[in-house]
């Protein structure tokens, strides 16, 4: 009783292309599209519970869920909550729920969630901090950056 099995569809290249498998009696999830200012190039995730440490420059975008100890060239940072990293990194977009100690560098937005925490060298193009966010160490506006707005005196951007 051998049955030739013929797929209906081409084999996954990679993880990403695999649906995840739904757990039984839970609602059906709704699909999420990848936000269009997001980078969904070369991305790196460093789940839960696992420890990097080295140069990465290959990736377009890192999310951290658990220890890294890295310089990054990259586009866009992440740090999820219990995520944590320390180093250097030079990206075009950042959002830190979890810690980051070392030197940053972002171009664009570097948003600081309730509960992330920045310490070190910090540059900016533009920023957000939410209520229960920390950033300390030294923290400068780089008005050379391309995707950088001009700022008032009081540190928010002008009034359009």
């Amino acid at each position: 009783m051998n049955e030739t099995v013929t797929p209906t569809q081409k084999p996954a290249r990679s993880l990403g292309e695999i649906p995840p498998v739904p757990t039984p009696g839970a609602p059906p999830r709704p699909k999420v599209e990848p936000s269009p200012q997001r980078s969904v190039g070369a991305r790196l995730t460093i789940g839960p519970g696992v420890d990097l440490k080295g140069d990465v420059g290959s990736c377009d975008t890192m999310v951290v869920e658990g220890n890294v100890e890295a310089t990054l060239v990259g586009e866009v940072l992440e740090i999820s909550e219990g995520g944590r990293f320390k180093g250097t990194a030079k990206v075009s977009e950042a959002e830190i729920q979890g810690h980051f100690e070392g030197d940053l560098a972002v171009s664009g937005a570097l948003r600081v969630r309730a509960g992330g925490h920045v310490t070190g060298t910090i540059k900016y193009g533009r920023i957000e901090v939410e209520a229960g966010g920390e950033i300390a160490g030294s923290i400068s506006h780089d008005e050379n950056a391309p995707n950088a707005r001009p700022m008032s005196p009081g540190g928010l951007p002008p009034r359009s």
